[in-house]
């Protein structure tokens, strides 16, 4: 449930990947490559605020699989939120990550996504440079590979600004019955910046 009461605002790191072949053709409203797309996505939150509660230096991770284009087409998600989070901080991702908040995520995908499960993990994020590596606990390795630098600047669809588009070094996952891999398909890292009423991030 959204809480319009409580403003917000986040910025950082977002990567992606998916089983398409870069560059996915869902970056320009095609249809995905094999007819399916599934793949994680990444937030590490460089810095951000939700109400007064501080969320920097915490992540998101969704894994998602689309039946046909991204922007027709339901999601199935799972969501994944930084262990380390206190209730508070745990709520702030929750809300703004799962798109309950509004924001951009909201305005765009509240229609979309279909969360079949929030839980907090391990998640453990290292950025370097455009070299992004994710892991969940023993669920997910995610590895941003070779940059395909010929394609130039893309535009993410998520969430709307440019991005660099790659290759997944690695790219697994497996809880319960859902499992995949693909390596060397599609990936994309990018930045971002959403936020809900005025929050402040600036301020004392």
């Amino acid at each position: 449930m959204t809480n319009p009461a409580v403003p917000w605002e986040v910025e950082g790191i977002y990567f992606e990947a998916c089983n398409c072949e870069a560059v996915c053709p869902c970056y320009s409203a095609s249809p995905p490559t094999y007819g399916f797309c599934e793949g994680p996505c990444v937030w590490h939150v460089a810095k951000g605020r939700y109400g007064e509660t501080s969320l920097d230096g915490l992540n998101a991770v969704m894994v998602q699989r689309t039946e046909g284009f991204m922007r027709e087409n339901p999601w199935r998600c799972r969501c994944y939120l930084d262990q380390r989070a206190t209730p508070e901080q745990f709520e702030g991702l929750r809300q703004i990550f799962t798109g309950a908040g509004g924001g951009h995520l909201g305005r765009v995908f509240g229609g979309l996504w279909q969360v079949e499960s929030v839980e907090a993990a391990a998640i453990d994020v290292a950025i370097k440079g455009w070299q992004h590596r994710a892991t969940l606990g023993d669920k997910l390795r995610f590895a941003v590979g070779r940059l395909l630098t010929e394609a130039g600047p893309v535009l993410c669809r998520l969430p709307n600004v440019p991005g660099a588009a790659a290759e997944a070094q690695e790219d697994w996952f497996q809880d319960g019955a859902w499992r995949f891999s693909h390596p060397g398909k599609n990936a994309l890292t990018t930045t971002f910046r959403y936020q809900r009423g005025t929050a402040a991030l600036a301020g004392p």
